[in-house]
């Protein structure tokens, strides 16, 4: 009888999970979801630990049953760190996911007129920086439209949370 409940209660448990429960939101420029993902997927292992327990038969399962559950945190606490390293976080409940671009202005930003030697690729606010640089110079020089370029950069690095 006691195995039938246990049987029972882990149905019940394991029923209620879903394949992911969590919708993802671009927050920065890199590799689509699925490849993000997969990359995180693949060295999620790496954080997992082994253990050992001597001791009575039920003291070894408990340690084994504990290691087991730390280890699920450590990996999703990986998958979710690795996957804001590769510019996407999870949403909250409810709210749909949006992309970097949608969210912060309506037409994504123009790759910057500057030379690409000098920031990371797919790196828009480096480049941003530089070209707001370069235009206040010029604003102060007198340049109107070099101000009105200058003006559109700050909007848009304001936005992403970056005050030049």
């Amino acid at each position: 009888m006691r195995i039938f409940a246990v049987i029972l209660l882990c149905i019940a448990l394991c029923g209620c999970q879903t394949d992911n429960p969590n919708d993802y939101m671009q927050i920065g420029y890199g590799p689509s979801f699925e490849v993000a993902h997969a990359n995180c997927e693949l060295r999620k292992g790496s954080v997992s630990q082994g253990y050992i327990a001597f001791g009575s038969p039920a003291f070894v399962a408990g340690a084994g049953l504990g290691n087991a559950i730390d280890n699920a945190v450590r990996e999703d606490q990986f998958m979710k760190n690795c996957l804001i390293l590769n510019g996407w976080k999870r949403s909250p409940r409810g709210q749909k996911a949006t992309t970097v671009a949608t969210a912060a202005y309506p037409t994504a930003p123009t790759a910057p007129k500057v030379s690409p030697q000098y920031y990371a690729p797919g790196s828009w606010i480096n480049g941003a920086m530089l070209e707001h640089s370069a235009a206040s110079k010029q604003c102060k020089a007198g340049n109107r439209e070099a101000c009105a370029t200058a003006s559109r950069l700050r909007k848009q690095l304001m936005a992403a949370g970056i005050n030049p």
